[in-house]
């Protein structure tokens, strides 16, 4: 099991529709938030843009699917995109498929398929990801409202 000392994440997070050019990264991020009980994973370009994904459950199985929704509900996935200028988009539906995911070694691939908006435009968005070295945290990533903390 992983311990609360600090491991660096590497690998990759990818995404088509986020923006003409796309989304793309080696800045990436992974923590088991023991507190909030879930996983983010999540990168951040060059440009400052970042993609986040939040499971609101840390009972991940390699193989499985999980709902994406905007409204807190356990055993779903909390997704945002925030483009370089600071404009948030969240997942709004989809899922999200854990193609790899062995949590004692650290490594996990997904795969999500979403729509994300914000108040005046929507996006379909495609995302793949490679994370090897997870950390385990009690950072809280949750408001008081169990809302995610994008700041």
């Amino acid at each position: 099991m992983m311990s609360n000392q600090t491991i660096k994440t590497e690998g990759k997070l990818q995404a088509s529709g986020t923006s003409v050019s796309g989304f793309s990264t080696t800045n990436v991020f992974a923590n088991r938030s023991v507190s909030d009980k879930g996983y983010t994973f999540e990168g951040t370009d060059i440009k400052g843009a970042r993609l986040v994904f939040f499971t609101r459950t840390l009972d991940i199985k390699e193989g499985r699917s999980l709902e994406i929704k905007s409204s807190y509900e356990e055993g779903t996935v909390y997704a945002a995109y925030v483009d370089e200028h600071g404009k948030v988009y969240e997942g709004k539906s989809g899922k999200i498929n854990f193609e790899v995911f062995d949590g004692a070694a650290g490594k996990a691939q997904i795969f999500s398929k979403l729509v994300m908006s914000n108040d005046s435009e929507t996006k379909q968005v495609e995302a793949r990801g490679e994370f090897s070295g997870i950390q385990e945290n009690n950072k809280k990533v949750l408001d008081e409202a169990r809302v995610f903390k994008l700041k």
